[in-house]
């Protein structure tokens, strides 16, 4: 099996025996431990043994997977975020929000409705803010933060997060939500 890549194989392994243990599968793939499993999976932007073993044998959803296109010869995917109202206390999203990525499962990534038009002209009420959890924002980077009652937007300057309006250093009490990498914004007729 020289050509198939190891998520292939490993998809194979499961399919043949859906029960087969992570050790089991390391030990097929002729791998020196369990962890180059993970990693294989890791790379292949999957959560982990059990969301794959879904995946593989058809669990997790009806419906096809995402629909894809090329740019350029690039693979691209249409797929399904998770949309929040602008309550950082929403702990389920109401809905999913088509977004155009280069994985066809992205992880780490959310949608969110500005609920306000405090940060006009950049953010308006509605616009759909896309956001990559995490913790590394770059210089001069548009992030979402959390305050106990609202989500809040932050500019990077200086290592800081400060208030794109008043140009002043946010309240440290303020919590790092992720990073926003893209926007979206319809008008309503």
């Amino acid at each position: 099996m020289p050509d198939v890549s190891y998520i292939d194989q490993i998809a194979a392994l499961i399919k043949k025996d859906p029960s087969i243990t992570v050790r089991q599968i390391a030990n097929e793939l002729k791998f020196a431990d369990s962890k180059s499993v993970y990693y294989w999976l890791d790379k292949a932007n999957v959560g982990g043994i059990n969301e794959f073993r879904r995946q593989v044998l058809g669990t997790t959803s009806k419906t096809p997977g995402p629909l894809s296109f090329d740019v350029d010869g690039v693979p691209h995917y249409v797929v399904h975020l998770p949309l929040f109202d602008w309550n950082p206390q929403q702990k389920n999203p109401g809905t999913n929000w088509h977004y155009i990525h280069s994985h066809p499962h992205p992880r780490g990534l959310f949608a969110v409705r500005v609920g306000t038009n405090r940060y006009y002209p950049w953010f308006m009420h509605n616009d759909i803010l896309i956001v990559a959890k995490g913790k590394t924002y770059p210089e001069e980077s548009w992030v979402l933060l959390k305050a106990h009652d609202e989500f809040v937007i932050g500019k990077t300057i200086n290592r800081q997060f400060v208030d794109p309006i008043t140009l002043k250093s946010h309240p440290s009490d303020l919590t790092s939500v992720g990073l926003i990498v893209g926007q979206q914004r319809h008008f309503s007729s």
